[in-house]
């Protein structure tokens, strides 16, 4: 329940809404309140910080009304493995580099964009759906080209190993100016003014590289940094 309350502040939403309002007073949801209450400054803090900046990621495309067709909540998986993403509803023309699913396909436009992106040699991360629908479009054999092994089941991706990951990440990240090297669901968020926020979602502690800086995030818990 509080890791949810950090993905809205993460986000930079401006107000936050309980739901299930019945669900809150039987079996978990007054344990769940309880460790709300707990966390709220901290959240609050963490909120007032993302309010001063932007985020910095992979450019995430989802043209509006855009179907999944058969990745539903990629992105969100997407953002366990450590990659930053910062969502966008038009063609990213101009980022350092970028995320597309098969939720790109809504726009009528794509293979030519793409084919302009690629040329750029910016780093371009493709889910294997896409990549399938757009074969023989574009050069999906370019050097600055990787395709994510989604098989139409994003949870599967939560089970690529580390090395394979760190691997994945490197060109990406690199456009960014970053280096993260962690397991599976640990998630990376970059902010300006040099902001970041390591989160760990697994049940036991995890070790993280961190542009070079050794990081020991615990069990479901976050490192936040702030300058």
């Amino acid at each position: 329940y509080v890791e949810q309350a950090r993905q809205t502040v993460l986000a930079g939403a401006r107000e936050s809404m309980l739901f299930c309002y019945r669900g809150l007073h039987r079996e978990s949801g007054p344990a769940d309140i309880a460790a709300l209450r707990t966390n709220i400054p901290e959240l609050l803090a963490v909120a007032r910080e993302v309010r001063r900046r932007e985020p910095v990621g992979l450019a995430a495309y989802k043209p509006p009304n855009s179907s999944p067709q058969g990745e539903r909540c990629v992105f969100d998986f997407v953002g366990m493995m450590g990659l930053p993403l910062a969502p966008c509803h038009q063609f990213p023309a101009n980022a350092p580099a970028a995320f597309l699913s098969a939720d790109a396909l809504a726009d009528t436009n794509l293979a030519a964009e793409l084919g302009g992106f690629i040329q750029t040699g910016r780093p371009l991360l493709l889910t294997d759906g896409l990549a399938r629908r757009l074969a023989g479009r574009v050069n999906l054999e370019a050097t600055n080209v990787s395709v994510l092994p989604v098989k139409g089941q994003p949870a599967s991706l939560l089970a690529l190993p580390q090395a394979r990951l760190d691997e994945l990440r490197a060109p990406l990240l690199g456009a960014l100016g970053t280096t993260f090297q962690a397991p599976n669901r640990v998630a990376l968020y970059l902010f300006t003014q040099g902001g970041w926020v390591v989160e760990n979602f697994n049940d036991a502690p995890a070790d993280v590289v961190l542009n070079g800086q050794p990081l020991r995030v615990e069990a479901r818990g976050w490192l936040c940094h702030w300058k």
